[in-house]
């Protein structure tokens, strides 16, 4: 297992701030673990450190984290008080981690009746419905047609509802990987995908924009330049269109334009308060305070997503339970009533 960033990074910077070199804390880390493939990975990084490549590039190669973290990292080596943007990495790690905590709680029920859905479907569809057709088989033609003609229809109820699990399914799993996944690949297609469907669209925006202003906002406030802080966000995310706005950003602030954040990624209201901005530190606290405003829309939209989402999941889990009933206990019904009606034509 390899070892979590967030306790990786806040004991590096423990150890730091008490005086300790980066290797020193780092082999310290691969002593006291009991974990052997934390302690190889340690040590993995600790070789990669002392034979000449940076802290980033070492844990960006051994501990594959996400862009941001990689991006803000590799700017606290560049300049600036490593220690300090290491507390700050820390934080906006801390932030990170809350806002997938408050939303991996909504996931489980989804998930749940997806799964029981999908046993449902597949026990009707490759067991119930073959079993009674082989029993029926044995039955005089006319109620075999019947009962053939029964199970057709729950046949076709249970495809019908096997086509819509399936779009419901591909439709929460593509905001669940563009929200919790960390591959950058896959994670920019399902964000891609996200960005361009109903209701997931919100949360990805508001998820973004929570993440990249945290990130300008630690970068700026630990004395980082606009230009290299707005180039770290844009090379972060793994939406195509805010990555567009920030790169016009950096055209603006390069041509020395004093209004750069006019761009679509801030709301008109952000775009008037950052008018007001005296100074870098400043214009660092507001973006701060609008991370922190956009993480709280992400949260309601998310939350509002997996409410829909649950409900949906509980009507396609009762349609299934119908289709059961439907396949096995109707069928029997109608096996009892066929032999019934064939009895009193004797």
């Amino acid at each position: 297992m390899k070892p979590d960033l967030l306790t990786l990074l806040k004991t590096l910077q423990l150890s730091l701030e008490n005086g300790k070199s980066l290797t020193n804390a780092l082999m310290l880390m691969q002593g006291i673990s009991k974990d052997k493939s934390e302690q190889r990975t340690y040590g993995q990084i600790t070789k990669a450190i002392q034979e000449g490549a940076s802290f980033s590039k070492s844990i960006e190669k051994y501990l594959s984290p996400s862009l941001d973290i990689i991006q803000f990292i590799s700017m606290a080596e560049k300049g600036g008080s490593f220690v300090k943007t290491l507390k700050s990495v820390v934080n906006y790690l801390e932030i990170k981690n809350k806002f997938y905590q408050e939303s991996n709680d909504k996931i489980t029920l989804p998930m749940i009746y997806f799964i029981l859905t999908s046993v449902i479907v597949i026990g009707i569809r490759f067991f119930s419905i073959p079993l009674h057709l082989k029993e029926a088989a044995t039955y005089d033609p006319k109620i075999q047609a019947v009962i053939a003609d029964h199970l057709q229809t729950a046949q076709n109820l249970s495809d019908l509802l096997f086509g819509l699990l399936i779009i419901f399914a591909i439709y929460f799993f593509i905001v669940m990987i563009a929200l919790f996944n960390f591959s950058g690949i896959l994670q920019g297609l399902a964000k891609q995908y996200a960005s361009g469907l109903p209701l997931s669209s919100k949360i990805i925006r508001y998820f973004e924009k929570f993440m990249l202003l945290s990130l300008l906002s630690e970068m700026l406030k630990n004395g980082v330049s606009l230009k290299i802080s707005f180039k770290a966000a844009a090379t972060s995310t793994l939406v195509s269109s805010i990555s567009k706005q920030f790169n016009t950003v950096l055209e603006r602030l390069s041509r020395g334009e004093k209004h750069f954040w006019e761009i679509d990624f801030f709301d008109p209201i952000e775009q008037t308060l950052l008018a007001g901005a005296g100074n870098v530190t400043q214009l660092g606290d507001m973006l701060g305070q609008f991370s922190d405003r956009s993480r709280l829309d992400a949260l309601a939209s998310a939350t509002s997503f997996f409410r829909i989402i649950t409900i949906i999941a509980i009507l396609l889990l009762a349609f299934a339970v119908f289709i059961e009933f439907f396949t096995i206990v109707l069928t029997q019904v109608l096996i009892q009533q066929e032999f019934i009606n064939a009895a009193g034509r004797a």
